[in-house]
């Protein structure tokens, strides 16, 4: 228990107070620390290059649990922690998952803003493909990619992969991931790990540990993709529109995240049919193994 995140801060500054009993479940942990034990095979699936991701993944520790009390200002279904860059990067990082905490799809009967259809399947096979997609967020998510520091007086050079430009921006000493990206460097990382979980999905060696097969991809990659498009537009509440700025840092990433696809697409992938009371959102199936998995591979390498 302590002070622990500052997601509903404006700021970014101020944490609020949170505390949980949990029991460790070792049986579902087990399957978990085996997508982690392949993480130097998944690792380099990731859009980046490999000057961009640290030299060795530091893989860490990950429990399932089943919460007893759990006294905080929203129910979490995963955890990663410390958010302390400087040990993130040099001695490793914990994952939980808060297994009892996820509220399921099976006892819906229709999710708002989908078809019936789309519904059905996301009722029928939704918690298993959130598994998938939570696992590769928690643990390869918040745990790729590296900050670059400066090493010498000189100021090093760097290639941008997704323009090909030249730029010569780095940390300096001390400096942090919150400190540079300031109210939206939370929001940035969830988005950041979302997109990576969509990403890795598809890969064999990831959606077999979960007892997928390759017939159930397509399905795998567009339930969790209209549930995290979902999520930006059920989030859009939490915007406040005097201020310019978002109460909750999951969903600010998803709307960006939708934004993107919306806004790139070449085909209509991504459509929302409106009349004067509703609107419904669609992805279409035929565009998704193709340019749907590029597009969250460039937005990925963008962010």
């Amino acid at each position: 228990m302590g002070w622990i995140e500052t997601y509903v801060d404006p700021e970014n500054v101020r944490g609020y107070w949170e505390g949980w009993v949990a029991i460790s479940d070792k049986t579902r942990s087990a399957k978990y620390n085996a997508l982690v034990t392949n993480s130097e095979h998944i690792i380099p699936h990731l859009p980046w290059p490999a000057s961009m991701e640290k030299d060795s993944f530091l893989a860490p520790d990950f429990t399932s649990l089943d919460m007893v009390t759990y006294a905080s200002y929203k129910r979490f279904v995963g955890i990663n922690i410390p958010n302390y860059d400087d040990i993130r990067e040099q001695e490793g990082f914990k994952n939980v998952e808060l297994n009892n905490c996820k509220s399921g799809f099976g006892n819906l009967k229709r999710l708002a803003y989908c078809s019936q259809e789309t519904s059905d399947l996301i009722i029928e096979r939704g918690d298993a493909c959130y598994d998938a997609h939570l696992a590769c967020h928690e643990l390869l998510g918040h745990g790729s990619g590296k900050l670059t520091f400066r090493e010498s007086e000189e100021t090093p050079y760097f290639t941008d992969p997704a323009t090909g430009e030249t730029y010569q921006s780095c940390y300096e000493k001390g400096e942090t991931w919150t400190e540079k990206f300031g109210s939206i460097s939370t929001a940035f990382e969830e988005c950041r790990a979302d997109s990576c979980g969509l990403h890795l999905v598809t890969l064999p060696q990831v959606y077999e540990l979960f007892g997928f097969a390759e017939e159930d991809v397509e399905t795998l990659l567009f339930i969790n993709l209209t549930n995290y498009v979902r999520k930006g537009i059920c989030g859009l509440p939490l915007y406040n529109k005097e201020t310019g700025k978002w109460g909750q840092a999951h969903t600010q990433g998803a709307f960006v995240f939708t934004q993107y696809v919306w806004q790139n697409q070449k085909n209509k992938l991504l459509s929302v049919d409106l009349t004067e009371t509703s609107f419904t959102i669609s992805i279409d199936r035929q565009y998704l193994m193709d340019e749907g998995r590029q597009l969250i591979s460039d937005f990925l390498l963008t962010l």
